[in-house]
């Protein structure tokens, strides 16, 4: 055992931890068995895509690590920025390689939730036992498909089951407001992906993977391109293919396309009108790609009720 490791585990010893005094539920996680505080009070969240699932589930956030979408000045998503405003909720520095440790310790935390799609996923994973030496850690799959499947696994996890059917209750009245209120575009959609570099090859949202389908939950026709072209394989967590630029035109034959970039400053329409590839896909030639942001890609509860929000305003039928 290194000597940090060792300094480690004596500190946590060392700290009042307020989950001694707690009763638990027992769950079971990725990472086997856990017991986690039945009425957590000091929740750091490792993975910001995450955060919004529990604040919906009417838990606030002690701290959560900074959002890389949507970013507020604070480091927040803005699509929950205010429930974390209100919740009083700090930001958490953390980098490619991984989190402060020293600093997760410092907050005396009796709830760690990690894990879930992404980079912060992957540290989590590798960090584990790291992390459940300062808390109990509830582990969310890194593979699973969308928010609903996420925010399901939590509530089960902390006994928020009713909250949960009241936030999916009004995520239904939202879809049915939506779907009744737009005008479809020509169908049907693809849906195109640009990460920072505007070099790189573009990469396409398979049609079972959470974006496209709350396309299809207000009514659009999704272009089965996983169907077509089964020889593409799925990147990493199974939510993004990438395509050589040279298919692209092939590729990305819908009548629709729906652009969603990687971040905030990767690139956006401007530069698939311009590239002398992209803008050889049919729909960029018939004036029918819809721009959206990057909130619109890894959403958790809030950001699909944002995206739900956008697609309103694009496609409203007055």
């Amino acid at each position: 055992m290194s000597v940090s490791r060792i300094a480690l585990f004596a500190l946590a010893l060392a700290l009042p931890s307020a989950a001694l005094s707690q009763e638990v539920r027992v769950v079971e996680t990725p990472k086997g068995t856990v017991e986690l505080p039945a009425d957590p009070q000091r929740i750091l969240v490792l993975n910001p895509a995450v955060a919004g699932s529990l604040y919906a589930l009417g838990l606030d956030v002690l701290a959560v690590t900074a959002s890389t979408r949507a970013t507020t000045e604070e480091g927040f998503s803005s699509v929950w920025a205010d429930q974390a405003r209100a919740a009083g909720t700090e930001v958490l520095p953390w980098d490619f390689e991984g989190f402060n440790f020293e600093l997760l310790l410092s907050y005396d935390p009796d709830l760690i939730v990690a894990g879930g799609q992404g980079r912060p996923g992957f540290l989590a994973n590798e960090a584990y036992d790291r992390l459940s030496a300062i808390a109990p850690t509830l582990f969310i799959d890194t593979t699973l498909p969308s928010w609903e499947a996420e925010l399901d696994v939590l509530a089960t996890a902390l006994g928020r089951e009713a909250e949960e059917q009241a936030a999916l209750d009004a995520y239904e009245v939202r879809i049915a407001e939506v779907r009744a209120s737009i005008t479809l575009p020509e169908q049907p959609a693809a849906f195109l992906l640009l990460l920072d570099d505007p070099d790189a090859d573009p990469y396409f949202l398979p049609e079972n993977t959470a974006t496209p389908q709350l396309f299809a939950e207000v009514g659009f026709a999704l272009d089965p391109i996983t169907q077509r072209f089964p020889e593409i394989e799925v990147f990493g967590t199974g939510d993004s293919a990438q395509v050589s630029r040279e298919l692209a035109v092939e590729v990305f034959s819908a009548a629709t396309v729906i652009l969603v970039p990687w971040s905030q400053v990767s690139p956006g329409l401007d530069h698939v009108e311009s590239d002398p590839l992209l803008n050889r896909i049919p729909a960029v030639a018939a004036g029918s790609v819809f721009s959206f942001p990057d909130y619109a890609y890894r959403f958790d509860y809030y950001g699909a009720l944002a995206t739900l929000d956008l697609i309103e305003e694009t496609f409203s039928a007055q």
